[in-house]
């Protein structure tokens, strides 16, 4: 998909320490499909081991300050999001040239729309302690749906040709999220699973 070969700018992924059993959040994460009505999260497994578990998630949200060709509003924005958790995890900056040079009267531009985004992130966790887990974020690609709605749209565009030439991620939503389902809804760091007792003869 050549108009979106762009630049992938993620901030600092910080990771995050639950005070909850590695078994216990292991078998939750999982489960949090649905447990948040603002973000649509797909969540496949990926391996693990006794002291470590890799997870992919697709992210879905709905805004529309994703794609931009004002390089000081993108920046605006992408500051914003770094400190807001209710802001968009993405922002894309692109950029458009005529495809016929030689017009006097430069046509209108298409305006594109995108309210819904979609993400692809690996969350990996990793047992610290008996009671401590570690959580951390990296952001994998644009969700394959969403790609090719971009590609679509611009495409489509009969004047301009389009090109997206940064891409800003930040995990600070999804650390976010992840924190609220885990310990405020399904409070893994209260519950425990039930002991596995040795069946009887």
């Amino acid at each position: 998909m050549g108009s979106l070969r762009a630049q992938t700018v993620t901030t600092k992924l910080v990771p995050i320490k639950l005070k909850a059993s590695f078994e216990r959040v292991k078998e939750a994460i999982p489960d949090m499909t649905g447990q948040y009505l603002d973000t649509k999260m797909q969540i496949t497994p990926l391996a693990h081991t006794d002291t470590t578990a890799s997870f992919e998630i697709e992210e879905g949200g709905l805004n529309i300050e994703i794609l931009l060709d004002n390089e000081k509003e993108y920046n605006k924005l992408v500051a914003a999001a770094a400190k807001d958790v209710s802001k968009p995890s993405i922002h894309m900056l692109y950029t458009f040239a005529l495809k016929a040079k030689k017009l006097k009267v430069p046509p209108p531009k298409k305006n594109f729309f995108f309210p819904e985004f979609g993400l692809i992130w690996t969350v990996t966790i990793k047992k610290i302690a008996e009671m401590e887990t570690e959580l951390l974020f990296s952001y994998k690609s644009l969700a394959p749906e969403f790609a090719k709605k971009i590609e679509r749209e611009f495409e489509s565009d009969v004047y301009y040709n389009n090109k997206i030439i940064k891409i800003s991620v930040n995990d600070k939503r999804m650390r976010h999220l992840f924190n609220e389902i885990l310990i405020n809804n399904m409070h893994v760091d209260r519950d425990y699973p039930a002991p596995k007792y040795p069946a009887r003869n």
